[in-house]
């Protein structure tokens, strides 16, 4: 072997082998996430985010005002973030016919309003309720939703982490789509298995509402950069008392829409990546970094393996291995939210991320990208289009 064969061939078998170390320890994760059973009954308040979503809400706040648990026990505040289409009147229409519906709204124009995150303050603020379950205007919950979470509340348990899934794939653009969203909830839940915080939705987590009034200045002045749900994990992780539970029960698993073109996908998968540098811990440091690196050696390999066969067959090897743990990590996933269906899309999502995730990862951390019609800035500013 030359010189430079050496020397790649040493640094992918470095990273293969940390791959492979850290994803089983995510393996593991999934087996020891944290789970409560709680009798007691909590006054809850759920917030619903809106923008726009003419489409869907109507759905969502149907299946909220269906749930079985104790009407006089849960309230309904939607929070619409200055949507212009026919949100606005669907919400008016539910507020007047449920007692237990209200709202709060940012205007359009409305100066200083951050994205999501003025409206969910207003509406966290006028809670009742001593649990804020929080979800979005897209999703559609199961009857047994609310119970379901609810029970998962012990004593020390500060915050809840439900599970959100697409609809079932009906083509394998949808299933790569929909096998990709659940790798990266499933990491959210395994990081939890292990002790640590990585990410969670706020289309479906609960947590008490003392945690946020707490903090609820640092809150307020964040900008776009952490999402309003992992900024609270890792606070709940690093700054308080209180435990993880992780609610797997099928009425707890909420449905929503995945992205409806390539270029929504790809946004998305920017803002995913823009995770935020104050809430960047240890543990992210030791799995990201390394996977990352992993996959520009791989590149570099792809690239190379056209004038070396033993760089070509290093390269077949060490995805072979990435292949076996990443299905064994799925396949878990898919086992614990019983969708194994998604991994008939394995082998295609797969090809996708290997393909996609550096792009993403430069793009989400140094570039600007469009999310909900707002333009992202690496100084976690906002421009309107």
């Amino acid at each position: 072997m030359t010189t430079y064969e050496t020397i790649y061939v040493g640094l992918l078998a470095v990273f293969t082998v940390w791959y492979a170390i850290s994803l089983f320890a995510m393996f593991v994760g999934l087996f020891r996430i944290p789970r409560c059973v709680s009798r007691r009954k909590h006054i809850l308040t759920v917030v619903i985010a809106a923008h726009n979503e003419e489409q869907h809400i109507e759905q969502c706040l149907q299946a909220v005002a269906a749930q079985d648990y104790p009407r006089e026990s849960y309230e309904v505040i939607i929070a619409d973030d200055r949507s212009t289409d026919r949100t606005p009147a669907i919400i008016r229409d539910f507020c007047a016919k449920y007692p237990n519906f209200s709202s709060v709204r940012i205007e359009p124009g409305e100066q200083g309003a951050i994205p999501k995150k003025t409206v969910l303050i207003r509406a966290i603020q006028s809670a009742r309720g001593d649990i804020i379950v929080s979800t979005d205007a897209d999703c559609v919950q199961p009857a047994g939703w609310l119970s379901s979470i609810n029970a998962s509340f012990g004593e020390r348990v500060g915050m809840v982490v439900g599970h959100t899934r697409y609809h079932r794939p009906k083509n394998v653009w949808a299933g790569i789509d929909a096998i990709d969203y659940l790798s990266h909830r499933a990491l959210g839940v395994a990081f939890i298995g292990i002790g640590s915080a990585y990410t969670c939705t706020a289309s479906n987590f609960a947590y008490r509402k003392e945690i946020i009034d707490a903090i609820h200045e640092d809150f307020s002045q964040l900008r776009v950069r952490p999402a309003e749900d992992n900024y609270l994990l890792n606070h709940v992780h690093k700054r308080t008392t209180y435990t993880f539970a992780i609610a797997t029960d099928p009425d707890s698993i909420v449905t929503t829409h995945g992205a409806v073109c390539f270029r929504d996908f790809m946004h998305q998968r920017f803002r995913w990546g823009a995770y935020g540098d104050n809430i960047v811990t240890l543990g992210l440091k030791l799995f990201f970094v390394p996977a990352l690196l992993y996959y520009c050696l791989v590149w570099i390999g792809l690239l190379s393996s056209l004038f070396s066969t033993t760089i070509l067959i290093s390269v077949l090897l060490s995805v072979g291995v990435k292949i076996c743990m990443d299905f064994l990590f799925m396949l878990k996933a898919a086992s614990l939210y019983e969708c194994r269906y998604l991994l008939t899309y394995f082998l295609p999502g797969f090809i996708s991320n290997l393909i996609l995730t550096v792009p993403v990862m430069i793009k989400g951390n140094f570039f600007t990208f469009t999310w909900k019609e707002k333009q992202y800035t690496t100084a976690q500013e906002i421009i309107d289009n």
